[in-house]
Order: C-alpha cells, then structure tokens, then sequence
C-alpha cells in the first residue's frame, strides 16, 4: 500500500498540479480546499503526510497543526505552505509541531523531494517502533529433499495471491518463520515499502496482545498518553507472522476473526474503522485441530486462517537439507565474528547428518554458530561440534530425576505446586539453560518463558 498524501490547498490549480505530480511518484493523494473537509479527510482515513496552507476560507493552516500532533503516534507528517519570507510563522507552525515548511510559490519538484524525505523519517519512526531488524539471518537455502521443495513449490504459488491467509503447521524450529519470510519476499520482490511484522503470540502477556495488535487511542486507558499504531496497522500493505497463535486467548481470536473477515478494525478506545490490505500468515508447532476439538481455539477462525495450510517437516525428516543449511550457517557467522572459515571438514559434516535434531533447524544454526566461535582452524572440525545432549539424557534418565511428596495424609499437592518444582529441577538439571530446558519439554522457547511467568519462576 502506498504513502497516502493530503493536500489542503484553496488554490485549485495548486490542488490539480500536486495530485497529479504526487500521483506520478506512486503516492495516494487527496486534495481538498478547506479545513472543514481536511478534517473529514482525516476522519475518514488518517494520510501518511499532510501538505497544509496557512491562508484557508475557514482558519488558518497553523492552528490546525496541533490538533494533528495530537494524534500522537499515528499523527501524519505535516509540511506547512506559507508565504515568502514569512519566517516568523514558518517558525511558529514547527514550534506547534509541523514538520517543515514551504514558501510559495510551491515549486513541485520541491515538494516531491520533501515528502520523500519525510516518508524516510516517518518509516524510521515505525521500523525503532516494531524493532524490526532489516537482515534476520542467513538468505533462504534452496532444498534437497523432496517434502522441503514441495513447501517451497507450494509457497511459490501462493505468492501469487498477496491477501490469501496461510497457515504454517511444523516442529519447533523447524523454519515456519523463515518460509513465512520467503511467502514474503516472493510476494513483494524485495520491495521494502511492503514490511513484514512478526508477532509471537506466546510472548505477549494476555492483556497486551490486543494493544500491541489494534494499538490505542490516546486516553484509551491510564497510561495511554498517545495515540499509537498497532502491528496490524504497521503492516498495512505487507504481511502480519502470527507465530504460536494457538497460545492467543480466546477473546482475541474473536477479535482477529473479525478483523480477517473484513480488514477492518478500531484501536482501542476509538471510534473510527481503520480498514487495511495485508496477507496474515499464522504459524503453531502444535496439534492446532485437537485444541480446536477441546475448545482451546475457535474452530472458524481455524478455517479462516488455513486457507492455505503447509506442514513444514522436522529436519530428522530432510536429512538431504543438512549439508546446504550447515555450509550456509558456515558462511554466515564466519562472516559475522570475521574469521577465515572455507567450510565444514568430512567427519564433521557425518557427524551433522548424523545427529538426530530434536531442536530442528534451530539447534543446526546453534550448532554451527558455537562451532564457528570455537574453530581454529580454516574449517569447522569434528571436535568443534557441540551438540544439545539435554533431552537425550533426560530422558534417559531415571525416575530419580523428580519426584512428588506426598501430603502428610496421603493426598498429593496442587497441580501448579508440582509443575512448578518440576520445572525448577528441569532448569538445575540443564544448568539454567532456558532454551534447553524447553526442548526438553517439546516446547517452544517462548511458550516456556511465558510459562516460567505464570509460575513465578521468571
């Protein structure tokens, strides 16, 4: 979706020349001569940058300002128009918030140019806000296996329909992320403009989520000191990664099923629909239909949300993938810590293959990196090679490892008393290693941490 520009303006010629300059540059433009019907303009649909004359039939530009500032984070990027010379009010309107100025008469390619400028900014404010890293990781590997290209063939295909719901179904660690990365950049060709936010469901406390999804108005609550754009707002034109989204609370799935039927949605605390373009892609690593069969997840947001649903492999089943992915992690964090790796020695490389990946791709990329940091040598060795034993000797264990007291009655304690010991002897047994102690449990690393959370343990 395009920047959307506001042009008020009582010249009319003025009115037809920017619309059709802003128009040439790719923009979404309105032009309206009065306040008054800024204002409509504004209500209707908030612009992205506000080009504003001072000398309107009814007010003046400058005491407008404010009332845009107002809006706070969502507030557009004002450029006020006044007259030549007229300093003293081009520095009162960026004393009032405004964020540069004009002097008429206008000419357009100055205009372009400042609005390009602006929009820069304006993107920055929004990238610190999501903290959206520009580079994740290493680039995608072409796949060996057969069940890994029959996903990358399928993502291909729906590339081709930018609005179409997908639902990612696989292990932890699998690459339900990165497929959801590459459906992305096969969608928009690498056009930066179209952002990709991701959004872990499991992560964020269940009071929060429908803020950080929707956003709020100024005032909505205690704390609302401004208004602020939501996630979905952000990814207006793009696409929204909802991982782990069977860990969202049932009111919110309610919430987000409206919105995926039209598009539409209020910030909390407004009024005013805010209707958007973006394909949502949902991923979970568990058995999404058996919670929709105990109730834990609605079962027609479920069929709204898989109207595409790929099942990602675990890695113990692409074998064939393991070397490319390897030689790839190589390169990457070689090149990150600066050091003069050439590749992976034959023993190591069997060792790879061999080793059964309960973590998935992500134990493989973790593997490496400590490998890397390790090596001496111009290639990573055998010796180099740390992988996660945890699970393995956990559940090799005996039934030594926990076990529950007894009340002095004979009764057993609450549910809640023995996870929460259990959990504390999992994490001294893995060292306090977090992402450990969550593969041990077949979990994902945030689902564990919000767990940890809701039994005091964080």
């Amino acid at each position: 979706m395009s920047a959307s520009i506001l042009v008020v303006d009582d010249d009319k010629a003025f009115r037809l020349l920017a619309e059709e300059a802003l128009h040439a540059e790719g923009f979404e433009v309105r032009a309206v001569g009065s306040l008054a019907r800024a204002e409509q303009e504004i209500s209707a649909s908030m612009p992205d940058v506000v080009v504003l004359d001072r000398r309107l039939p009814d007010g003046d530009g400058i005491d407008f300002v404010p009332k845009l500032s107002a809006e706070g984070g969502s507030a557009p990027v004002v450029i006020v128009v006044t007259a030549y010379g007229d300093v003293e009010n081009a520095v009162e309107a960026l004393r009032l918030g405004a964020w540069d100025y004009l002097t008429k008469p206008v000419q357009l390619t100055d205009l372009v140019v400042k609005i390009h400028k602006v929009l820069e900014t304006r993107g920055l404010r929004d990238r610190l806000t999501i903290a959206r890293a520009s580079a994740a990781g290493p680039p995608a590997v072409p796949p060996k296996s057969a069940a890994m290209q029959q996903v990358v063939e399928v993502l291909s295909r729906v590339a081709q329909s930018p609005l179409t719901p997908v639902l990612l179904v696989g292990p932890s660690g699998s690459g339900k992320q990165r497929c959801a990365e590459v459906l992305h950049e096969q969608t928009f060709a690498g056009r930066e403009e179209h952002a990709f936010i991701q959004v872990n469901c499991a992560a964020l406390p269940e009071d929060l989520i429908e803020n950080e999804l929707f956003g709020h108005e100024k005032g909505a609550f205690t704390d609302a000191k401004a208004t602020q754009r939501g996630l979905i707002e952000l990814a207006a034109g793009g696409t929204l990664f909802l991982d782990e989204v069977t860990e969202m609370p049932l009111r919110s799935q309610a919430k987000l099923l409206k919105f995926l039927d039209s598009m539409r949605f209020r910030r909390l605390g407004g009024q005013r629909e805010i209707g958007v373009e973006l394909r949502v892609v949902a991923a979970t690593n568990s058995n999404i239909r058996e919670r929709v069969a105990r109730g834990a997840f609605r079962e027609d947001l479920y069929h709204r949300l898989s109207v595409f649903s790929i099942t990602i492999p675990a890695l113990s089943d692409r074998k064939e993938d393991i070397p490319d992915l390897a030689e790839s992690f190589v390169r990457y964090f070689a090149s990150r810590v600066k050091k003069r790796i050439t590749g992976i020695a034959p023993e190591a490389m069997a060792a790879l293959v061999a080793y059964p990946y309960p973590g998935n791709v992500r134990e493989l990329r973790n593997v490496i990196e400590r490998a890397v940091i390790l090596a001496s040598g111009p290639s990573v060795g055998k010796r180099d090679l740390m992988f996660l034993e945890t699970a393995t000797a956990l559940h090799a264990s005996d039934a030594s490892f926990f076990h529950v007291t007894l009340h002095d009655d004979g009764t057993p304690p609450p549910l809640e008393m023995v996870e929460r010991a259990y959990v504390r002897r999992l994490l001294d047994h893995c060292a306090g290693h977090r992402t450990a102690a969550a593969h041990a449990l077949g979990i994902s690393y945030p689902t564990f941490l919000k767990r940890l959370r809701e039994l005091g343990l964080e």
